[in-house]
């Protein structure tokens, strides 16, 4: 009993990333990691809540295992606030993140200017006067690697870079938001998939063996629970 135990520690100790508020070096704020699905190497999640004046950051994990071309992008389902989006790549050695890539805004479509270069409508497009802004998303390079991206409302920047986003800067740093409190509950969805005509692989993370052990742990505390003695009649 007290070895099923031990791994059920182990196992809830997974989920104290994705649940807990991180504070690293910058402001507060809670992280939690919505469920991407995935079909043919696409990752999708819809109608994701951030916010309501809280530092609040969206985490996708996902893998390259062939490097090549990616997309990454969001789509804002409400008007108030703009997305940011950094990607971080796993460090080779420790447990810290190195941002590889960052957007405030993806390219705009030269064809169609009221979408983005993903088909995505833009934020208050109302021509000629009003322009409108581009839900944040990229597309570029990916190494082979484990990937996080994360997504941030109002404005967010990496503690200490004074208005620009460096590659190589780490996830422990932390962020710093800009009139957060202003901003209301926000909905988004994520895409990670491989860009067109793109030779990249994009993966989900496998699930941690730990979690398996925490349901094989789960299951055989329920079954010992649920076991009665047995009654021995005379």
């Amino acid at each position: 009993m007290e070895m099923k135990k031990s791994m059920l520690i182990a196992a809830l100790s997974v989920f104290s990333f994705s649940t807990g508020a991180t504070y690293a070096s910058g402001e507060p704020y809670t992280l939690f990691e919505p469920e991407l699905t995935w079909v043919d190497g696409t990752g999708t999640a819809n109608g994701v809540l951030m916010g309501n004046g809280e530092r609040t950051i969206a985490g996708y994990q996902f893998l390259v295992t062939v490097q090549g071309e990616v997309d990454v992008f969001t789509r804002t389902s409400t008007d108030d606030g703009q997305a940011s989006l950094f990607i971080f790549q796993k460090d080779a050695v420790g447990s810290d993140w190195s941002l590889t890539h960052w957007s405030n805004q993806a390219p705009i479509d030269p064809v169609d200017p009221s979408k983005n270069i993903f088909g995505v409508d833009m934020v208050g497009y109302a021509p000629p006067l009003l322009p409108g802004s581009s839900p944040a998303g990229l597309r570029d390079h990916f190494e082979v690697g484990e990937y996080m991206a994360l997504v941030t409302i109002g404005a967010a920047e990496i503690t200490g870079t004074a208005g620009t986003n460096s590659v190589g800067l780490k996830l422990s740093q932390g962020f710093e938001w800009w009139f957060i409190d202003i901003i209301g509950p926000e909905l988004h969805d994520m895409t990670i998939t491989a860009s067109p005509n793109s030779s990249a692989v994009v993966q989900p993370v496998p699930v941690p063996a730990a979690i398996w052990l925490m349901g094989s742990a789960l299951a055989a505390i329920g079954a010992l629970v649920r076991k009665k003695p047995t009654t021995l009649n005379a």
